[in-house]
């Protein structure tokens, strides 16, 4: 999957998490979807991060 699906999918969870909070759905369930939700947002972010530090590798 392409880095744009994993964004869509971490803001869905994420708003998903959000909205059972606001209609005071059980709390395991909004730490759990907004938990995943974030957790895929944070890797996406750190994937972002270590592609631009690390540069393109020098071909011979």
């Amino acid at each position: 999957m392409d880095r744009l699906t994993w964004l869509a999918l971490a803001l869905v969870l994420l708003l998903g998490g959000l909205y059972l909070h606001l209609h005071l759905a059980g709390e395991w369930l909004v730490y759990l979807v907004a938990g995943i939700g974030a957790g895929i947002g944070l890797a996406l972010v750190g994937s972002v991060i270590h592609d631009a530090f690390a540069g393109q590798r020098e071909r011979r």
